[in-house]
C-alpha cells in the first residue's frame, strides 16, 4: 500500500480544518488505514493539533483541495 497516493484518496479528517486548503498540507497514511495530515512549512509543527481554525503561515493551494 503506498501510504501518500492511498492516503489522499480517502476522506480526510477535521473537515473544517483550515490545513485542508493550505499548499503545505501533505496527506500521510499509513498500514493500518489512519490518515494524518502533515504540515510542511519549516517554521511550523510537522504534525499540528487539529482542527487548525487559524494560522499565520497559512498561504492558499492546490493540494489545500
Amino acid at each position: 500500500m503506498s501510504s501518500d497516493d492511498d492516503a489522499s484518496e480517502r476522506e480526510l479528517p477535521f473537515p473544517g480544518t483550515l490545513c485542508h486548503r493550505c499548499r503545505y498540507l501533505r496527506v500521510v497514511g499509513n498500514k493500518r488505514g489512519s490518515v494524518f495530515l502533515q504540515c510542511t512549512e519549516p517554521s511550523l509543527p510537522k504534525y499540528p493539533r487539529q482542527p487548525v481554525l487559524r494560522c499565520d503561515r497559512f498561504a492558499p493551494g492546490e493540494r489545500g483541495a
